[in-house]
């Protein structure tokens, strides 16, 4: 397993794993529980994405594409 994905941000790294689920990807969130456990301690980066070997280039094509913007809404006019 290798990692492609580390953040500090539930919200991102849950919308990240689904997005790789829906490409076949089989991929975990770690660091989910420590969310509650830090309480006002100021943690960075406590989670990752890790995935197989195998499917490291997808994973990492869907992370850039998410941080260029290519899954935001557009606005409606």
């Amino acid at each position: 397993m290798i990692e492609v994905y580390r953040g500090s941000d539930y919200f991102v790294g849950q919308l990240l794993k689904g997005l790789m689920e829906q490409e076949g990807l089989q991929v975990h969130l770690n660091g989910v529980a420590l969310q509650g456990g830090l309480g006002e301690v100021p943690a960075l980066g406590h989670l990752s994405i890790p995935v197989n070997d195998a499917d490291r280039e997808r994973a990492e094509e869907i992370v850039a594409a998410y941080e260029r913007g290519d899954f935001a809404l557009q606005d409606e006019d």
